[in-house]
């Protein structure tokens, strides 16, 4: 079998990773939300709400600490995505701004 070879520009290429990543962080930001919800119904059956005290319930504290790390991903992906749409416009548009 032959292989095909990519005819895409770079452009193509970037915007379908904008569009992959974007899609990454709506899948991200809707997984903190039910993350969100499953913290709150563990603090309401423990009846126990603040983290200091022992009694805060183990999962709720995993919980947080995965719902902060999808933050931080989805932080990293916001500025990825910055760059990628930057540097579209750039490959589109900076020969007319140029001249």
């Amino acid at each position: 079998m032959k292989h095909q070879h990519d005819l895409r520009t770079p452009i193509d290429n970037g915007s379908r990773e904008a569009v992959q990543t974007s899609a990454l962080m709506n899948d991200l930001d809707r997984m903190v939300g039910i993350i969100d919800d499953d913290i709150a119904r563990e603090e309401k059956e423990a009846g126990v709400f603040d983290r200091s005290n022992p009694a805060y319930p183990l999962l709720a504290k995993m919980l947080r600490a995965r719902r902060d790390n999808l933050a931080k991903t989805i932080a990293l992906l916001e500025r990825r995505l910055a760059t990628l749409l930057e540097r579209t416009d750039r490959m589109m548009f900076g020969d007319a701004q140029q001249a």
